[in-house]
């Protein structure tokens, strides 16, 4: 109760989101009557038994997609690097999401020397470093990254926190709702070369930014989804456009990757 007492008084004290509390609202007034869907803790209960007759680690899930047989962990590549996030993360007052297959975010930008890429969920910037890392070699590439603030936990100066000055030139961040942000994004981007999905969870929140993504991906473009053992969608939208996933176990979730061919 006292989270979303937290989280109400944030949204009162930021006009520029009464629609997306209005949106989540209306959302979750549907869902609670919906009958089309499993319940929750039913979808996750099936998400994760999909997820784990074809997981695989993260080697293997990067030998399938990019061929090569040997690739090396992303802080053993920037050891520097690494090791100044970690500081930084140390030092942020806030709680956010941490770090996690970087190696697999690193390796496949460079697969597909990706000039254009768009994510959705920053919190201290982990991924966002990773893909950045391998952006900063080519010219003119750029990461548009999308971050609607966690009501009521003050995070707002804090997102991105790990990314150092040299690589922002490369950034560019906005601060609403996948709703808002995506087709914005697209709409300075037009096409992409990889996209990484983490921000809302939801299957109503994901079916609604999967279309958008995938639909703005370049033939042999990579759409990554972390999370996917949360609920249906992932599984759904794959056997919607009839593709067969790579699925890999991170720690203890899972990751998806769909290639566009």
């Amino acid at each position: 109760m006292k989270s979303i007492i937290r989280s109400l008084w944030w949204y009162i004290h930021n006009p520029s989101y009464y629609d997306e509390l209005f949106y989540q609202i209306i959302n979750t007034i549907k869902h609670h009557f919906s009958s089309a869907h499993y319940q929750p803790q039913q979808q996750k209960e099936m998400a994760l038994i999909c997820c784990a007759e074809r997981a695989v680690d993260t080697a293997t899930a990067l030998i399938k997609i990019t061929g090569r047989d040997h690739l090396e962990l992303f802080e053993d590549l920037y050891p520097l690097e690494f090791v100044a996030g970690k500081k930084r993360e140390k030092e942020c007052p806030v709680m956010m999401g941490g770090a996690g297959g970087l190696s697999l975010l690193y390796h496949l930008t460079e697969h597909v020397r990706a000039l254009h890429v768009l994510e959705t969920g920053v919190a201290y910037g982990w991924s966002s470093l990773a893909i950045l890392l391998s952006l900063q070699k080519r010219s003119g590439a750029h990461l548009i990254s999308t971050d609607k603030p966690y009501p009521g936990r003050n995070n707002e100066n804090y997102v991105g926190c790990v990314i150092p000055e040299n690589l922002k030139p490369h950034w560019t961040l906005l601060r609403h709702s996948d709703r808002k942000s995506v087709p914005l994004a697209l709409e300075k981007m037009k096409t992409i070369d990889l996209c990484h999905y983490d921000s809302d969870k939801s299957y109503e929140g994901r079916m609604l930014t999967y279309p958008l993504l995938w639909g703005a991906l370049q033939d042999g473009g990579i759409f990554i989804s972390d999370d996917i053992g949360d609920n249906l969608a992932f599984r759904d939208f794959c056997e919607k456009i009839n593709k067969i996933p790579v699925v890999l176990r991170s720690e203890k979730r899972f990751i998806g990757v769909i290639i566009k061919k």
